[in-house]
């Protein structure tokens, strides 16, 4: 019984909630089975853990039906029976908890039971409360636009009190709606291929999307109608902008336009939705092939500055992402920025999950030494860091790399190169796109080596045109470091 489903649900459940699934059971609207209020009456016992050895199928049989042989056909019916009623609890309570979700289903039922007055009176209230005066959130236009439908269903009963123009404002929101769900998942298709290298069977996403958010009159239109009052439509730009940023990316004004477009139009979106923009932000200037017109550190500094500011940095639950931690700590660091090290670490760093804060600790004293100029404290602390993921390895080899250049270290160099060069053959993971750029990182690294031993103005003023014009990490440090050369 320790492996049941059951158990394993109500393991899940705090104190709070345990009473209110005692209570659930308890009630013969959702349960009229006897022996499954009596079978949590001896499992309760054993709470939180509920790992005790009494809780064994036979020892739990015997306090159910004392003196009764064990029948495992009657047992097994009730487990299940109990567990169905868990999976039940569990609907029940995220019911209750979303208020619009009610909401629609108390205005479909007063709808099917011709109740008009009621239902436009509860239909006026939330409409004002829940959307005329709140903030775009992921599901605003899929909620807004079910309220509405519900309206328009109760219409057509009642015709004698049909909204002008519902049938529009619905589209319209369904319309906005799509751009909202489909800029959101577009993002994840771009993490899918670029760092999961992840490729779908055919190109009918790319070719939709190509073809709806090329349209020039719809982008101009849409353009004027964010100039109005209406925030749906200042949303929608917001969209519109994006995809517009990802099928373009050998224009990096596309990305502007989505970066002014969010700055200015946030206002009218939650934070939660904001987190989400945000990241899609950061990915919009990730997939920008314009490079040679873009500082993408310091962009990407921008953008973590900003959510340290809005105070949306950490998500709604106080919880901090980690890879979102890690980056903006190496992006701070690389552009020698300790001020905003120093407030993630001392902000948001007890937010990161517990077992990973020690670790995170010494991860971001390296990059705030880093950008200090303190190389030997940051091999000290980027040393101590004992957990082994791809990403976590990956940038403290790339930090390692550049820690052996400014030690004029070419050994340390040599050893780091090899070791990641080989990493990257066999990894079948990583995408091509994020090799090739680590490889040619390594190998610009390396001409740094040479020509520092061996100066040659032509050599490096040709190889910086390269990396000007070139996708690869680290690219604004090896710059510097070039021009360092000349200077």
């Amino acid at each position: 019984m320790q492996k049941s489903s059951f158990l394993e649900i109500i393991r899940k459940l705090d104190k709070e909630e345990l009473k209110r699934f005692e209570a659930f059971l308890s009630s013969p609207y959702f349960n009229t089975r006897t022996n499954t209020v009596k079978l949590f009456s001896i499992v309760k016992k054993y709470a939180p853990d509920f790992d005790d050895k009494l809780l064994d199928k036979e020892e739990v049989w015997k306090k159910l039906f004392p003196g009764k042989e064990y029948n495992y056909g009657l047992f097994k019916n009730i487990i299940y029976d109990i567990t169905k009623l868990t999976e039940r609890f569990l609907e029940v309570e995220n019911f209750n908890s979303d208020e619009i979700e009610r909401m629609k289903h108390l205005l479909r039922k007063l709808t099917g039971k011709n109740l008009k007055n009621i239902f436009l009176s509860k239909y006026n209230s939330f409409e004002k409360t829940y959307f005329k005066s709140s903030k775009f959130y992921h599901n605003y236009y899929e909620d807004y636009f079910d309220i509405k439908f519900n309206r328009f269903e109760m219409e057509a009963f009642n015709p004698k009190d049909r909204t002008k123009l519902l049938a529009n404002e619905n589209a319209e929101l369904m319309i906005i709606n799509f751009m909202a769900k489909f800029s959101n998942i577009y993002n994840s298709l771009y993490i899918e291929k670029n760092e999961y290298n992840e490729k779908p069977e055919n190109d009918f996403t790319e070719l939709f999307a190509k073809t709806v958010f090329s349209n020039k009159e719809l982008d101009s239109y849409i353009e004027d109608l964010s100039k109005g009052d209406k925030k749906d439509y200042k949303t929608a730009v917001i969209f519109f902008k994006l995809m517009k940023s990802y099928i373009n990316p050998n224009d990096i004004k596309y990305y502007f336009e989505f970066k002014d477009s969010l700055f200015k139009n946030d206002k009218y979106i939650s934070e939660g939705a904001m987190r989400g923009l945000y990241a899609c932000l950061g990915s919009a200037l990730d997939n920008c092939k314009d490079v040679s017109r873009i500082d993408k550190d310091q962009e990407l500094y921008e953008i973590f500055n900003h959510l340290v500011e809005k105070n949306i940095f950490a998500h709604e639950d106080g919880k901090v992402l980690p890879t979102l931690y890690l980056m903006a700590v190496k992006i701070s660091g690389n552009l020698k920025k300790p001020e905003l090290i120093s407030k993630l670490m001392n902000n948001y760093l007890k937010k990161v999950e517990p077992d990973l804060q020690d670790n995170f600790k010494n991860y971001t004293l390296a990059y705030l030494h880093y950008s200090k100029n303190e190389y030997d404290l940051v091999l000290d602390y980027s040393n101590r860091i004992t957990i082994d993921t791809f990403q976590l390895k990956f940038i403290l080899k790339n930090l390692q790399v550049r820690i052996s250049y400014e030690k004029n270290d070419y050994e340390m160099f040599l050893y780091i190169m090899d070791s990641q060069k080989h990493f990257l053959a066999k990894n079948k993971s990583v995408s091509e796109n994020y090799k090739t750029s680590n490889m040619k990182f390594l190998n610009y690294t390396n001409s740094l080596f040479k020509l520092r031993e061996n100066y040659n103005k032509t050599e490096i003023g040709m190889t910086e045109k390269l990396i000007v014009n070139d996708v690869v990490i680290n690219k604004q440090w090896l710059l510097e470091k070039f021009r360092e050369l000349v200077k």
